[in-house]
């Protein structure tokens, strides 16, 4: 039993807030996923980068008991294991995953896959970036959790973000063939005038089930960012500006999101 929607969780004014599934019921007594909106602001982050909305906003959320860790995203599998957001100083990577419930372990998204996981019985939490790039990040978070903190796959609880459905990302035919070839065939849909699409969820879903994680600890969400104007997104924001245009201005035009697991206070 895999769940699409989960009663528990929330919209407000600036993020979606939900819990995890644990045997296909609600995990009552564990951490909480959440996920700025685009009402938020812009939540881009980079080391030795001054964003005071980002700033705000997660000084906020984190309040007096809990420290942000977070690391500068490059579309990667690394994921990093720490017990403090100091060891993280200075890091490039994609994954947080740690036992120290006083941090809150922060990614950043727009469009890609935000991954949120914990294992409740070894008290392991944390969060994943995963684009078309880093497609495999959580077989790596799964395997850091059971090597270095001693989780067993089948505690392992897993919910896939907000992020762009197979209705608006389409690809070109190389790409859906690597997808398609590493991810199974249900990760890539063929429309009817042949251009094809990439599912995030469905390649994240083989790779959960290859690796052993229950359905009945999985949550998919139903929001695409590209369609929901609630969430920020790099294809819908960006669409209409000059092919040629470079990265480096591009990214003005979109709003990343940050994306966090959370012990309550």
């Amino acid at each position: 039993m895999l769940c699409s929607e989960n009663t528990s969780v929330r919209f407000l004014s600036d993020r979606i807030c939900g819990k995890f599934l644990f045997g296909g019921k609600v995990l009552e007594n564990g951490p909480e996923w959440e996920m700025s909106l685009l009402s938020a602001g812009n939540m881009r982050f980079e080391w030795g980068m001054h964003n005071p909305a980002r700033e705000k906003f997660l000084s906020e959320n984190a309040g007096s008991s809990h420290k942000i860790a977070a690391v500068e995203l490059i579309h990667s599998k690394t994921v990093y294991s720490v017990n403090s957001a100091q060891e993280l100083n200075g890091l490039k990577g994609d994954g947080i995953l740690t036992q120290n419930k006083a941090l809150i372990p922060v990614v950043t998204v727009a469009d890609c896959m935000p991954l949120f996981l914990c294992d409740p019985v070894r008290g392991v939490f944390g969060t994943l970036h995963s684009g078309w790039k880093g497609t495999g990040i959580v077989l790596e978070a799964v395997h850091t959790a059971v090597n270095v903190y001693g989780s067993s796959v089948k505690d392992i609880c897993v919910v896939m973000g907000p992020h762009i459905h197979s209705c608006c990302y389409k690809v070109d035919d190389s790409r859906a063939a690597l997808f398609s070839s590493e991810f199974g065939p249900e990760s890539v849909v063929t429309f009817s005038d042949g251009t094809k699409s990439l599912s995030l969820a469905a390649a994240n879903l083989f790779l959960l089930r290859k690796a052993g994680v229950p359905d009945e600890n999985i949550c998919i969400r139903n929001e695409c960012t590209c369609c929901d104007k609630r969430f920020g997104s790099f294809r819908r924001q960006t669409a209409g500006l000059p092919s040629d245009m470079p990265f480096c201005e591009r990214k003005n035009y979109f709003t990343v999101q940050a994306a966090w697991t959370k012990w309550s206070d």
